[in-house]
């Protein structure tokens, strides 16, 4: 019984091996019989001439000089004041000397800058904003006037041990900065109506006289006249003798007629009757 089915299973592995090196070789054929195919080689494209193109002009490199103006925005230039312009702003700057002098000696003036702040005297007639500063216990930040506040920030504030970075600010408009613009307004405004009532009309500018027809010139003018007719002759007339004027013989005036008067006839007696 075993040996039976070992022989079976000899068999069945002859007949599997067998199978496999027939199918190996079947395979190994057919590739022999098959024609060699060469693989092709991949076809190298064709450089293509590239049509020479135009080259663009060349920037010539920027001076240093040229290049720092590009980089540098353009100066605004200040406007050339007249000098009777000139004038009257040295007159309007030694009044607002006086002012601020004047209403420094009168004790009206408490700066926390220097110069002390001119429009606050102007407008108000005083400036306080020194107490408003020195007062340590007193609410921060500080309000202050606009040109009080740019003083600061520019270093020409003078008190000492203040933080103007923190502590110093413009007033609200609800707490005194709008009724400030508005009393700056009507000052200013009164006087400038004043100044130009005062100042008088400019004169009105004289019409230009029309401008003279071009002359040709004399060579072209001798050119251009053609000759003119010459006027026939008139023959010289004859002297009439003046006629004798008649003259009229005026009637004497006549006399005047006297009255003629009137005689009065006398009623006649009436008749007496004839007897008869």
């Amino acid at each position: 019984m075993v040996l039976r089915r070992n022989v079976l299973l000899a068999g069945s592995m002859g007949l599997v091996m067998s199978l496999s090196v027939f199918g190996t070789g079947r395979a190994f054929a057919q590739d022999a019989a098959k024609p060699e195919v060469k693989a092709e080689e991949p076809k190298k494209e064709e450089a293509k001439k590239e049509e020479p193109k135009a080259e663009a002009p060349k920037a010539e490199p920027a001076k240093p000089e040229e290049a720092k103006k590009a980089e540098t925005p353009a100066e605004v230039v200040p406007p050339t004041i007249p000098p009777e312009v000139e004038a009257k702003l040295e007159a309007a700057r030694k009044a607002v000397a006086e002012a601020i002098v004047a209403a420094t000696d009168a004790g009206l003036v408490d700066s926390s800058i220097d110069p002390p702040p001119i429009l606050d005297i102007l407008i108000k007639g005083y400036a306080d904003d020194g107490k408003t500063l020195k007062n340590k216990d007193g609410k921060k930040p500080y309000a202050v006037s606009p040109e009080v506040l740019g003083a600061w920030f520019t270093g020409y504030g003078k008190v000492e041990g203040v933080n103007y970075v923190q502590d110093v600010r413009i007033v609200n408009p609800n707490a005194g900065l709008k009724a400030w613009y508005d009393l700056r307004a009507n000052i200013l405004n009164r006087h400038i109506e004043a100044v130009r009532k005062e100042k008088p009309a400019p004169a009105a500018a004289p019409a230009a006289a029309p401008a003279p027809a071009p002359t040709p010139a004399p060579a072209e003018a001798k050119k251009e006249e053609a000759p003119k007719p010459e006027a026939p002759k008139e023959e010289p007339k004859k002297e009439e003798a003046p006629k004798a004027e008649e003259k009229k013989a005026e009637a004497p005036a006549e006399a005047p007629k006297a009255e003629e008067k009137k005689v009065e006839v006398p009623a006649e007696a009436p008749k007496a009757d004839a007897p008869k």
